[in-house]
């Protein structure tokens, strides 16, 4: 083994092996790397380019360093760039960490996979402001759901900019004794829209994907303490119904959760009281589909965990679990008197046990939820699971379990990706007649330069689940989409375009006596990503919808049941996200039904340097149908104001004309120390009464202070 300096290896491993140098006493968290802490360890500088020229070096020298003590890893990264006054530093909010492919900043990212399973790993982003983001990551695929108490800060420099982590031994899940973990590191520069990376350097590679990472060796003796984290809340709110025509109703309540590891990677959590005062309200969408819209999911308690119910079903028109079914019901809050889980890694097995209480209010029962998944890791990177939920926010009856099979290799053909899968499920609930099971296969070829996959799913008529969610049942369907994305390299075309993505994408829908209900054809004979990260897309989508009822559209227009052939266009443009501006545009128009219409978006954002953000957003539909004419329009506007990373004001502002409501949210966030916040929260509701005055009438409105603490053993 050769060493590098006093802090890195080679290795025979998929990229160089470095070593975490151990310190008395961690550097100072300022974002500067100027700490003598930092002087220990000597620094990695190894990084190849992965775009826009594969293999090419780097544009601009980045440099890695790793330390740790006894109850933090530090990892510091220095980021040169010839041109610091070019640096995209345009957020300060949490979890803005961009896309893969395209980030609105410069932006610095971690992998981490203390498990050395080579499946499941931590991710952590920072950008030169300091902001952060966390989340996790399997396979080709990451969520930014889980939320991790640590530390980062950043900063810009004369020479480039630099950031530093302090990553908490307790925050983190890792296998006791393991000499080596897994680390991956990639640094994006916006403005050339490069991409370089320490290891998994193919195209084919994913960053998300732990069988990538490089080894971190040295890393011994770290301990999770008692393995304990208690997070009181307290909360004061005042309400007040304005058609009731009442005083305001002051509150004063509190609660908390606690977790314990009983193993660095195995969790149990109780909540008590559990509250969401300071999550984001939905956004507003407008649906002219018969079927239902999925809402993501946006309370800490259920996202924490939430990955592991990740089943291979569906995709969005089915989820067996959909923890939006607990403490919701028809956009009403229900209250959570208590919720316990237990969710990590025992050796290869995988699971979450959920079981949460609500409590009775105003018609709706006190009910009580179980929602429980386990998979078994199996050859390399594949596995094999069951689910089962139990419950109904109805209080009907309802129970389902399922069974998935996933097979998946980032090695076929030597660097390609490949996974394939089958699952099924069965329902029991209160429906009598009818078939109760739903079943599926899949086959996905995700590469660089084609992306290919086909699904088949089955969805029984008396399929209801009552802890899940189902946009369409009573059909079977089918899904194909090939996607050719080649890279110009040479010529004038190579100087401006980046990437074409040639698509194709079939969607079939049948009942289960195999009439056709639904066809859509969706073909992309003009889609590309700029060299400056400009996307210009141009569609061409035939469909047929063979309406099984009356369906009414919009308000009052009601389409006649039976079959209608139509076909649609969209055109989009999509401006470089890392500039300090920004503009979002679709425009899908054509036939529509029996008639015709426009579905206008149009986004404008401001940057100004991470302080300030602002974006203005608009969705117009205008149906002209021989039924009738509609209008449905949605306006909205997002106003930041970010002192600090830790320090912000978010305000967001939405009206929509077919609830002809105008809706305002607006919370401040301060998070004194890592785990410590207070939030203020404002919510106010107004609804627009076509009387001669025009006015806009106060509906109701809602104040929150809660301070929320983590106490650590």
């Amino acid at each position: 083994m050769l060493f590098l300096g006093a802090g890195f290896s080679l290795s025979q491993s998929v990229g160089p092996a470095l070593r975490a140098v151990r310190v008395e006493k961690g550097p100072i968290m300022d974002g500067s790397l100027q700490d003598d802490a930092w002087k220990q360890a000597a620094p990695f500088s190894g990084f190849k380019m992965i775009f826009p020229i594969f293999g090419n070096e780097p544009s601009e020298k980045t440099e890695l360093r790793i330390l740790f003590d006894d109850a933090n890893l530090y990892i510091g990264v220095y980021c040169y760039d010839g041109d610091p006054s070019r640096i995209a530093a345009n957020s300060m909010a949490r979890d803005a960490g961009g896309d893969e492919d395209e980030s609105s900043d410069d932006l610095v990212k971690v992998l981490l996979d203390p498990f050395q399973d080579k499946r499941n790993a931590y991710i952590f982003y920072v950008n030169p402001r300091g902001a952060r983001s966390e989340g996790l990551a399997s396979g080709e695929h990451s969520s930014l759901n889980w939320d991790g108490i640590w530390e980062a800060k950043g900063g810009i420099q004369a020479d480039g900019w630099s950031c530093e982590m302090r990553i908490p031994f307790k925050t983190i899940s890792f296998k006791p004794g393991l000499a080596v973990w897994g680390i991956n590191v990639e640094r994006t520069i916006a403005r050339k829209q490069e991409t370089d990376r320490l290891s998994g350097t193919t195209r084919n590679s994913f960053f998300n994907n732990p069988m990538e990472a490089a080894a971190l060796e040295g890393i011994g003796g770290v301990k999770q303490g008692l393995g304990l984290t208690f997070r009181p809340y307290g909360i004061v709110r005042s309400d007040k119904d304005f058609a009731a025509g009442t005083s305001a109703d002051w509150k004063l309540d509190g609660g908390f959760d606690l977790y314990k590891n009983f193993t660095p990677n195995f969790v149990g959590a109780f909540s008590y009281n559990t509250d969401f005062a300071e999550t984001e309200v939905d956004e507003r969408r407008i649906n002219l589909t018969r079927f239902p819209l999925y809402f993501p999911e946006k309370r800490t308690f259920f996202l924490e965990g939430s990955e592991i119910f990740n089943f291979g079903g569906g995709g969005r028109n089915f989820s067996p679990f959909f923890s939006r079914r607990i403490g919701l019901y028809e956009g009403r809050q229900v209250p959570v008197a208590f919720g316990t889980k237990l969710f990590g890694k025992l050796g290869n097995t995988t699971l979450s046990i959920l079981d949460v209480k609500t409590e009775r209010l105003n018609g709706f029962p006190s009910e009580n939820f179980v929602a429980a998944r386990v998979y078994q890791n199996v050859l390399s990177e594949s596995k094999i699971g069951l689910i089962f939920t139990h419950g109904s926010p109805t209080g009907e009856k309802n129970t389902l379990a399922g069974v998935d099979l996933t097979y998946q290799t980032s090695r076929l053909f030597g660097d390609q990706n490949f996974n394939a899968g089958a699952w099924y499920v069965y329902n029991w609930n209160e429906i009598r007649t009818g078939r109760h099971q739903a079943y599926g296969l899949r086959l996905d070829y995700p590469n660089d330069l084609w992306d290919c996959r086909t699904i088949y799913s089955y969805y029984g008529d008396a399929l209801d689940p009552g802890l899940g969610f189902l946009a369409r049942k009573n059909v079977q369907s089918w899904e194909s989409g090939f996607t050719f994305q080649p890279r110009p390299e040479k010529g004038w075309i190579g100087g401006l375009v980046r990437q074409f993505f040639f698509e194709l994408e079939l969607s079939y829908h049948w009942d289960l006596r195999g009439n056709l209900e639904t066809r859509e054809i969706f073909t992309a004979p003009l889609n590309l990503r700029t060299e400056s990260g400009e996307h210009i897309e141009f569609n061409i989508i035939p469909n047929r919808d063979v309406l099984p009822y009356d369906f009414e559209v919009a308000d009052g227009i009601v389409l006649p049941r039976g079959g209608y052939d139509f076909t649609r266009y969209r055109f989009e443009f999509n401006s470089a996200s890392h500039r300090p501006w920004t503009l979002d545009l679709s425009w899908r128009f054509g036939q529509f039904y029996s008639g015709h219409y426009d579905d206008v978006e149009i986004g404008l954002g401001l940057k100004f340097k991470g302080y300030a953000t602002l974006s203005l957003n608009a969705n117009v539909v205008h149906g002209r149908l021989p039924e009738g004419t509609f209008r449905e329009n949605v306006y909205q506007i997002k106003a930041d104001l970010f002192f600090s990373p830790d320090l912000g004001l978010m305000n967001y502002i939405q009206y929509d004309d077919v609830s002809k409501k105008l809706g305002a949210n607006l919370r401040f966030r301060w998070q004194i120390s890592p785990g410590n916040e207070i939030y203020l929260v404002y919510t106010r509701n107004w609804e627009r009464r076509w009387d001669p005055a025009s006015r806009f009438v106060p509906l109701g409105e809602r104040g929150v202070f809660k301070i929320t603490l983590s106490v650590r053993p």
